[in-house]
């Protein structure tokens, strides 16, 4: 068997039970950056994201807009303050335990996640991650101003995907040396991908196809 490289990560729900994305809103909310009356439409859209077939990519064209013109330094700000108030409570024993099990191994841990870099950041600081350990939705600025939009496509799906397999071909990486842990099935692309797969208290549709497949399921909440 060869030895593991590299252990990628999805967050929301793997590693935090949190949407990392909505928590960091609200704070927007707090600042009066976007209308309280969007968090009306907040939870129609994650539950069209999580169980349907509204992309990622569409959620983002709705909502980053409303924060175009705000700067870089708010933005960390904003989710520092979503992180420390809201997220890190919320954050699964288990993947911390797993994280720090793997690095002890040697193996390298990257988070790969639809999330803004951004928001994800506080998160990757919490677990001794650096800013190179992030594979996350980059927002576009201009002169230290949040132009509204994202650098390319969000990573989300198919295209987290296709990022991670560019980022293991640079890198002289086998993804057939690398893991990949999600509670997902929008991460199935990237599950086929790697040599051992990993769903973390999965929906149910992944649940079925680990089972089926033989993956590993693992609860990090204990």
């Amino acid at each position: 068997m060869r030895r593991e490289e590299i252990a990628f990560f999805d967050v929301d729900h793997t590693i935090s039970r949190h949407a990392t994305s909505f928590w960091f809103v609200l704070v927007c909310m707090k600042y009066r950056l976007i209308s309280w009356l969007y968090i009306l439409l907040v939870p129609g859209l994650y539950i069209l994201y999580r169980f349907f077939k509204l992309g990622i990519k569409s959620i983002f064209k709705m909502s980053l807009p409303r924060l175009a013109g705000v700067s870089h330094e708010k933005i960390q700000t904003m989710a520092q303050e979503a992180f420390e108030n809201y997220l890190e409570n919320g954050i699964y024993p288990g993947a911390v335990r797993e994280i720090s099990t793997l690095k002890q191994q040697g193996v390298r841990v990257i988070l790969a996640t639809s999330s803004p870099f951004e928001v994800v950041y506080p998160l990757a600081q919490y677990l001794n991650l650096t800013a190179e350990d992030i594979v996350a939705t980059q927002f576009a600025f201009n002169d230290g101003k949040f132009t509204g939009k994202t650098v390319g496509l969000p990573v989300y799906s198919r295209t987290k995907c296709s990022i991670i397999r560019d980022f293991a071909i640079k890198s002289g990486i086998d993804l057939r040396s690398c893991s990949f842990y999600t509670d997902s099935i929008h991460d199935l692309p990237l599950l086929e991908l790697v040599g051992r797969p990993v769903a973390v208290h999965p929906d149910k549709r992944l649940t079925k196809i680990a089972r089926k497949r033989g993956w590993l399921i693992k609860d990090f909440s204990i």
